[in-house]
């Protein structure tokens, strides 16, 4: 048994309580959600995760049947002990998803990027838009949704001198409430950095965030603060290039913070209650910003982490290694997406990677684990990820490279179904919901895609008119240049230029190449050749003599240069964050603004 984890299966308390009225009527609209979805996963949809208990009555709360009217929920509703059985006692079928409906309280929705009501296919920055707002301070966290609010972390000041989290009601886009911490270690806010990259969760007692600032705060739903604590006390000051990134994962009495930098790095689980830590266990020092995952693996609930080089399943509760498998490249990034018995490890090809590092985009059968290291069910070809970690959808792995190249992977064995360009850069993980999937481009443009063997796009849709993108009205961008600062003149337009670095772009880079030029002769071959590049030289090597010639070394410098070209203005606001699916509606985060697509 298989099953992403967070907190929905926590709900029988309340179930037998029955449902309040007003949710009754919400729940009979969307009866179908009892059904078995296009992509074969069962899901309790609406119920458990509407009505939640911090209360873990029901662990294995798994529901045979399927309930397609609302005939099926007012059984439940009706009768508590009904309720009761079918959640508990009947015989185990199907799987109990993480987030449902109105629920997406970690990143990922819990690890599967699943939506569970039929979402809307079209809209424009005129129409299908139900609110828009402007937050405080800058993030790149994504969304979260519990009940009727969406939460949201931010930064203010250059130094990231205060760390924010706020509360907006998901119907109108009223602040409900912010609460302010003055951070404890600051933290350089500019494009080169990340800002409150790390999504929050959320559960029934309050709202969990930590900061690149080494703060992790625990703040109640009506924002008042239960307690807070400096992460950095055990890590010293982060060392990880661009910040900090790994988000928190959640089950119902521990937070889980997987850290890696390049100084102490550890996976540590911390009560809720008292954000004291039950367990920590040491991990490799890497620069990564992948995030953890929580799922229940033959019996047991583990916690899965890919970076590093490896993915590693650890025993939630005290921390224990239960598998591991090593030998990955690129894993920094992307995380971890589970389906079924199939844990799909999504990888990004390194600048300078070799040749096989590709095949880091695997895919592990947990239900063959021997001798404590899982089985590879198959490892990609071509597909690879960047920033989005891949997605299942009616039977095939979705994975989205750095080119914009879509491979459809069939998720048993592999094999790549089609490969299809899509317009425009994603960052966000996609939405898979009712057959359909949600790429949302960093320049507002989402584009969605019909899940299955065949590429159809079922539409484009942009949230804001590209000639006049929405501008922050509050916020204050810095440069990075000591007392530097900018505004935002348009989309991804203008700004500074990147800054040179160490084996930069340009002559710089050829120049160092060009040295290991032992014999004077201008062509490079054998020790010659950097290490770093002999990996890839069936990508730079043109003409495929096993050398590398004046020619081949500039136009590979020129490409890198090319690369980061205007690097901070491609990094100006608006750009789409993260995504997050409640019911039947869509919430979109850019670094200063919170949007709402559907009624």
């Amino acid at each position: 048994m298989f099953r992403p984890l967070s907190s929905a299966f926590f709900a029988t308390k309340r179930i037998a309580r029955g449902l309040p009225p007003e949710r009754e009527s919400r729940l009979a609209r969307l009866g179908s959600g009892f059904g078995l979805p296009s992509d074969g996963v069962a899901k309790l949809k609406p119920l458990a995760a509407q009505h939640r208990s911090s209360n873990q009555l029901s662990r294995g709360a798994i529901c045979p049947l399927s309930f397609n009217d609302a005939k099926g929920i007012s059984m439940i509703r009706t009768n508590p002990f009904f309720a009761m059985v079918t959640l508990c006692v009947l015989p185990f079928t199907f799987v109990l998803t993480s987030d449902s409906h109105a629920e997406w309280t970690s990143f990922r929705g819990g690890g599967s990027s699943h939506g569970t009501a039929s979402l809307p296919t079209n809209w424009s920055e005129d129409s299908g838009i139900a609110w828009q707002r402007e937050l405080d301070g800058y993030g790149q966290s994504a969304p979260i949704v519990h009940e009727d609010a969406v939460y949201t972390t931010s930064v203010k000041g250059s130094m990231s001198e205060s760390c924010l989290v706020q509360c907006h009601d998901l119907a109108t886009g009223a602040l409900r409430w912010t609460y302010v911490k003055e951070s404890t270690h600051g933290h350089p806010s500019n494009y080169m950095n990340a800002r409150a990259a790390p999504t929050p969760v959320v559960d029934d007692e309050g709202v969990y965030a930590f900061f690149e600032t080494g703060d992790l705060v625990a703040v109640d739903l009506q924002g008042k603060l239960l307690w807070a604590r400096d992460v950095s006390k055990s890590t010293g000051k982060f060392d990880n290039s661009h910040g900090v990134g790994a988000s928190l994962a959640q089950n119902a009495t521990h937070l889980f913070l997987n850290l890696e930098h390049g100084g102490p790095s550890f996976l540590t689980a911390i009560e809720k209650r008292t954000g004291k830590s039950s367990w920590t266990v040491d991990r490799e020092s890497s620069k990564s910003w992948s995030s953890p995952i929580v799922a229940e693996v033959n019996g047991v609930e583990q916690l899965i982490v890919s970076s590093g080089g490896s993915v590693t399943g650890y025993d939630a509760s005290n921390g224990d290694l239960l598998w591991s498998l090593d030998g990955l490249e690129g894993n920094s990034v992307p995380s971890p997406t589970l389906a079924g018995n199939l844990l799909l490890i999504g990888a990004r090809l390194p600048e300078f990677a070799g040749d096989g590092d590709v095949r880091s985009n695997c895919c592990l059968d947990l239900s063959r684990i021997e001798n404590g290291q899982p089985h590879v069910a198959w490892r990609a070809d071509k597909a690879i990820c960047e920033y989005a970690s891949p997605v299942v959808a009616s039977g095939h792995a979705y994975f989205l490279n750095k080119a914009n190249v879509l491979h459809c992977l069939d998720v048993e064995s592999g094999e790549i179904i089609y490969r299809q360009r899509i317009d425009g850069d994603c960052w966000a993980t996609p939405i898979v919901s009712d057959g359909k999937l949600y790429f949302f481009c960093k320049n507002g443009q989402c584009h969605v895609i019909a899940a299955g063997p065949e590429f159809r796009k079922l539409a484009s849709n942009w949230l804001w008119d590209q000639d006049t993108p929405p501008t922050p009205e509050t916020y204050q961008e810095f440069s990075g240049e000591p007392g530097g600062s900018h505004g935002h003149g348009g989309q991804h337009g203008g700004g500074e230029k990147a800054s040179p670095v160490s084996g930069g772009p340009g002559g710089g880079m050829a120049a160092r190449i060009k040295a290991g030029d032992q014999n004077g002769d201008g062509v490079l071959e054998g020790d010659e050749i950097p290490e770093m590049f002999r990996g890839m030289i069936g990508r730079i090597d043109t003409n495929s003599d096993g050398k590398l010639d004046e020619q081949e070394i500039d136009a590979m410098a020129k490409s890198f240069a090319e690369r980061r070209k205007n690097s901070a203005a491609s990094s100006r606001d608006p750009i789409v964050y993260g995504v997050a699916a409640s019911g039947e509606q869509i919430i979109v985060r850019t670094g200063t603004r919170l949007f709402v697509i559907g009624d």
